[in-house]
């Protein structure tokens, strides 16, 4: 008797969870376009700058390089480009798929009519972009079905220019003095030689920091780190004393990779 009453409370548990706040039964359309918009919205909602990922693709159908596998990176924002197999180009081949094409191709097949014979989507937990998706549309057509698979996503901090840079100098107020310690930087960008007015130290290679909002908290003087320069014009709006300490008088925002 108790089992039989497990086992109906379990059944009313299911018939509650596929119903949405009105009582109304959902479909599985619905259900897999509600998920498709919750993590299409949590993917928006990082507003990545630039990243990468490898892609595979899985059907009966023939590509330009005969390979089911790829790589896609793409920057947006101010100096936008787009990356296939570490190729710029323009737009990518009609059979690879940005995140952002992939979630339109998904709602796409989740519209159709009749809905798909069979479809799944595993979306990241963490950042929303669906890992995986496989489709098989008509369960009386062979061939037809096809998959996409995402991974080794990663989400790139500094440009592709990147350099090696030590905290030389941590005065206060944030008039901060770094060292380019390696890396092809331009030298008109930098003081080649610069001496500390107040006590007499030379430095070379230096600059003063201009982007002290978004510099981290525990970068401490002698530490080195890596970092790019900022190439968006970031406005530096945060309080900051103005007491004085002497930097170079050449000055870059960059930003630090993590």
């Amino acid at each position: 008797m108790k089992f039989m009453k497990l086992l109906f409370l379990a059944f009313i548990s299911l018939i509650i969870l596929s119903c949405d706040t009105e009582g109304k039964n959902l479909s599985n359309r619905e259900i897999q376009l509600d998920l498709l918009n919750n993590n299409r919205d949590l993917w928006r909602s990082q507003k990545f700058d630039h990243y990468k990922f490898n892609q595979s693709k899985i059907c009966f159908c023939l590509f330009e390089n005969d390979d089911f596998d790829w790589s896609i990176e793409v920057k947006n924002g101010q100096n936008a480009f787009l990356m296939y197999n570490n190729n710029l180009i323009d737009v990518l081949p009609d059979y690879a798929l940005s995140i952002d094409q992939l979630f339109n191709q998904i709602e796409s097949e989740l519209n159709r009519d009749p809905f798909p014979h069979k479809i799944e989507v595993k979306y990241n937990s963490e950042y929303g972009f669906p890992e995986m998706f496989s489709i098989d549309i008509d369960e009386l057509i062979a061939d037809e079905e096809y998959s996409f698979i995402n991974s080794e996503f990663k989400i790139i901090e500094c440009e592709s220019a990147s350099y090696t840079g030590k905290l030389v100098l941590k005065g206060i107020c944030m008039n901060y003095v770094i060292e380019v310690l390696n890396g092809d930087i331009d030298q008109k960008l930098i003081e080649d030689d610069w001496t500390n007015e107040l006590t007499n130290v030379s430095y070379n290679n230096v600059f003063a920091l201009g982007s002290y909002c978004n510099f981290p908290e525990n970068i401490e003087e002698g530490d080195t780190f890596e970092f790019s320069i900022e190439t968006d014009d970031v406005n530096q709006t945060c309080a900051v004393c103005e007491a004085y300490s002497p930097t170079p008088g050449k000055s870059l925002k960059i930003k630090v990779c993590d």
